[in-house]
């Protein structure tokens, strides 16, 4: 058995993504300001989503932008860019948030 991490202590997980799901977490962390491990912190946990999206809210846009998008994109890339917009929307009122910095 395991000896049990002291509360200051954080435990370690492995989480495996492939490269194109690294690249885009990497672009949200960058514009949300910080770094990957705490943007998948943050969204583990549901910090600082004061949006009031659910799950199924995300679910429901991603269906809505794919059905807009006539399937002109793959859904993938459109799971992507909501999860982007939705992170990088509460990110927006921080300074130094700035929409014409995005490449």
């Amino acid at each position: 058995m395991r000896p049990t991490p002291s509360s200051n202590q954080m435990r370690e997980i492995k989480v495996r993504f492939d490269e194109a799901d690294l690249v885009a977490l990497d672009q949200q962390a960058a514009v949300a300001g910080m770094s990957r491990a705490e943007l998948i912190r943050s969204r583990a946990l549901v910090l600082n989503c004061d949006n009031g999206l659910t799950v199924a809210d995300y679910h429901r846009l991603t269906s809505a932008a794919t059905a807009y998008l006539r399937g002109d994109i793959p859904r993938r890339l459109v799971e992507q860019l909501v999860a982007f917009v939705i992170t990088w929307i509460p990110s927006s009122s921080q300074p130094n948030s700035n929409p014409s910095s995005i490449d």
